[in-house]
């Protein structure tokens, strides 16, 4: 017998995701809101197991495709973000393998580029390094991307220039210096030499 819903329920923060709850008190059932608005389904309708999975593969995959059309993923971000949408594992995981097989997902391309862009930003390794484990990087990956990209030997320039050629008037100018560097992402000893480099680097008065 073909269930019947009941109910159907916000199950995300953001209103992608859907909880469908049954007639005949079975297990409810997640699904993507774009699902249910492609199939017609609302209160009373009949659930046909089958041509619901078809077309959670299908709109899962358009899905993943726009969010990788604004800006590369990793391969969890990606994985994460359908799931939020109400996209099963199930669903999701062959979807983010194909796309990996096919390098339209490649965790060494997205972690090379977020290196590069938090760079020019002016962000330190120790944040970039949190950033990219947040998104579910693998530590290898992440060391290789900064050894390539903000290498150690790096740093104090770096932090240097994102001081944008502040220094240090007294010990308090000082010491917002240095905690602003570490907010950034700079170990304490890369923004201490920053911040004292910054404060002995000025040109001596002209002579009169």
């Amino acid at each position: 017998m073909t269930p019947r819903i009941v109910r159907i329920e916000d199950a995300g923060p953001d209103r992608k995701a859907r909880r469908l709850v049954f007639e005949d008190g079975s297990e409810p059932r997640i699904t993507s809101a774009a699902v249910l608005k492609e199939l017609g389904l609302a209160v009373d309708s009949d659930v046909l197991e089958a041509g619901l999975a078809e077309a959670e593969s299908v709109l899962a995959k358009e899905r993943a495709l726009r969010l990788l059309g604004y800006r590369e993923r990793s391969a969890a971000e990606l994985t994460r973000k359908l799931g939020e949408s109400g996209y099963d594992s199930a669903t999701v995981a062959p979807i983010v393998a194909r796309f990996i097989e096919l390098g339209l997902v490649d965790d060494e391309r997205f972690a090379g580029m977020w290196v590069r862009s938090r760079v020019a930003a002016g962000q330190g390794a120790h944040r970039i390094q949190r950033e990219l484990a947040e998104k579910g990087v693998a530590p290898q990956i992440i060391s290789a991307a900064l050894e390539r990209d903000c290498a150690p030997d790096t740093q104090v320039a770096r932090a240097r220039e994102s001081l944008r050629g502040r220094r240090p008037a007294d010990r308090k100018e000082r010491d917002r210096l240095v905690r602003r560097l570490v907010t950034r992402g700079y170990d304490l000893s890369t923004a201490l030499q920053a911040v004292s480099e910054a404060a002995n680097d000025f040109e001596e008065p002209p002579e009169s």
